[in-house]
């Protein structure tokens, strides 16, 4: 009886350091999650910043801009690319879409628009 309350007592220890390795991975895993969300706002806004200085200085306009995100979003679904890359474009083209007020001059989803396009 000993030796079974001492191997129970032995295999409880185990499994506590094992939900505590566990637990600073997922401490680990959520800091990485933060510093990608981090960084994915720091490209988010240099690429806007980007566009309103090439607007800013008559080298396009942000609907042009925004237009050809949309190409790029149909272009990048038609050849399966992440969705979180898709994701990302369509929130720069969304952006600046609501900076100018207008619509999308084009439909990432019809595919007779993405053929014309290539």
């Amino acid at each position: 009886m000993t030796a079974s309350i001492e191997t129970l007592a032995e295999q409880m220890l185990a499994l506590i350091e094992i939900v505590s390795d566990q637990e600073r991975d997922i401490q680990t895993l959520k800091h990485r999650c933060q510093r990608l969300e981090e960084h994915d706002q720091a490209i988010t806004v240099a690429f806007v910043t980007f566009f309103h200085v090439l607007a800013a200085g008559r080298v396009a306009r942000l609907d042009e801009i925004a237009t050809i995100l949309q190409n790029i979003i149909g272009k990048a679904e038609k050849e399966e690319r992440p969705q979180e890359s898709i994701a990302f474009l369509q929130r720069l083209a969304k952006m600046l879409l609501d900076h100018t007020g207008a619509e999308p001059a084009v439909e990432p989803s019809k595919p007779e628009q993405i053929a014309q396009d290539d």
